[in-house]
């Protein structure tokens, strides 16, 4: 079972989101911010992150570096508000990119074809 690690400062939508991933077959956990994800990350290996951008303390650029440190490798997907362009602009090299405007079916479908090993990068301004 591939593990997904979700980081969302706004709780309803993070716990939301390992809710749909659980229901879709993945095992999918929650970090309110910077420092229970690290945590995770150290304690527990993971398949892929999903990542919000704009968080308080540290915002999603940063958690990103954190991320690279801890696994250069490490599949990103970028999920925000924010239109795929000002994402890749903010964060360059994710695995994938999500505007919230376009719902979770298209998500799952972003998370899946990134686990499934397609090419990471071919994805950057897909509307999909």
């Amino acid at each position: 079972m591939k593990k997904i690690l979700i980081i969302y400062d706004e709780q309803r939508i993070g716990q939301s989101y390992a809710r749909l991933l659980s229901e879709e077959g993945f095992e999918a956990k929650y970090a309110s911010g910077a420092k229970e994800a690290t945590n995770l990350l150290i304690r527990e290996p993971f398949d892929l992150v999903l990542l919000d951008i704009n968080m308080p303390e540290v915002d999603g650029r940063a958690m990103y570096e954190v991320i690279r440190e801890y696994d250069r490798h490490m599949k990103v997907i970028v999920s925000s508000v924010y239109p795929i362009e000002d994402q890749v602009q903010s964060i360059l090299g994710a695995s994938a990119y999500h505007n919230k405007s376009q719902g979770v079916d298209i998500l799952v479908a972003k998370i899946k074809e990134v686990l499934d090993g397609g090419d990471d990068r071919k994805d950057f301004y897909s509307p999909r």
